[in-house]
């Protein structure tokens, strides 16, 4: 959302192209099945269904790194108080998540379902929707509809996303999204056109992420990643994209599929987000919440050093 602030030196980022084939991140292999109450709990499955059945042979194995996730002997809470720590420096909290490439919750935060406003993450949410849509036939994506999306997703671009959530009703695809994937805290703002102002949480949104593979086709499955992995360093409104999970001292490796997400000041808070899926296919989900009186270098210091914990396990 836009705020006043001083971009940082932008960092050369590689740039893929939707046309490229799969890219080599396990997406699919996470994916979310429906729990007794209308909850969703990530687990494993060796193949993919639906549309993914027949892809599932020809995507590559995911790549492999050390650094590049939570393994499965992560010490849960030292994590969670390495990223408590970070988030108490800043006068704030940071709520977490992170699964493996299997769908394991590796780390929980108490408060890995509390809602908090999306800010930029709602962006994925509708653009998610707008894809699976076009290729059921129910609506219709042009070019120029296809090029404001990816500009909503790499660049955070706020423009592109009014225009779309105007121009799709925004709203209701929020509330589809949240009924499809089964996110019981995810809504559309209570305030129409408002679209930042939806709400989610880091149990949901890591849901989301895991559940990709399920809810969309090989090919719009690889489109969506590779405008993630394709994050501009510098955001349409001039924010430094480059913290949290794709932050340099954060230690991922590899392609990551990530969103950022910054919003200020509504209710005297200010909101700084960073979620991703890994290139094993973990999924990690930081939700940030300060006061409107911590600075941007204090919130993203934050961020940087709770993706940190979360990714190194320390």
């Amino acid at each position: 959302m836009p705020e006043h602030r001083a971009p940082s030196p932008r960092r050369a980022r590689r740039r893929l192209l939707a046309t490229l084939a799969v890219p080599a991140i396990a997406l699919g292999g996470v994916l979310g099945a429906t729990a007794a109450g209308g909850g969703t709990t990530p687990t494993s499955t060796a193949a993919l269904s639906t549309t993914e059945d027949t892809a599932a042979a020809a995507r590559p194995a995911a790549a492999t790194s050390s650094a590049a996730a939570p393994s499965t002997s992560v010490d849960s809470a030292a994590v969670l108080a390495a990223v408590d720590a970070a988030a108490a420096a800043a006068g704030g909290t940071i709520s977490v998540v992170a699964l493996d490439g299997s769908g394991t919750e590796l780390v929980a935060s108490a408060d890995a379902g509390t809602t908090h406003y999306t800010a930029s993450l709602v962006k994925l949410l509708v653009v998610q929707q707008l894809l699976a849509r076009d290729a059921a036939g129910t609506l219709t994506l042009d070019a120029d509809d296809l090029a404001l999306m990816e500009r909503a997703v790499e660049a955070s671009d706020d423009d592109a996303m009014s225009t779309l959530w105007v121009r799709f009703d925004g709203d209701e695809l929020v509330t589809a999204a949240a009924a499809e994937f089964g996110l019981t805290g995810t809504a559309a703002p209570d305030t129409a056109g408002q679209w930042g102002e939806s709400t989610t949480t880091a149990q949901d949104y890591a849901t989301f992420l895991a559940g990709l593979g399920k809810h969309l086709s090989a090919a719009d499955l690889a489109t969506l990643v590779a405008w993630m992995q394709s994050t501009t360093g510098t955001a349409a409104d001039g924010f430094d994209q480059d913290f949290g999970l794709l932050s340099a001292d954060a230690g991922a490796t590899g392609d990551v599929a990530a969103k950022q997400g910054w919003m200020c000041c509504v209710d005297a808070t200010r909101q700084l987000h960073s979620a991703a899926v890994l290139s094993d296919g973990s999924v990690v989900v930081l939700l940030g919440e300060f006061s409107s009186g911590t600075s941007w270098a204090q919130a993203r210091a934050a961020l940087d050093a709770a993706a940190a914990a979360a990714l190194s396990g320390t």
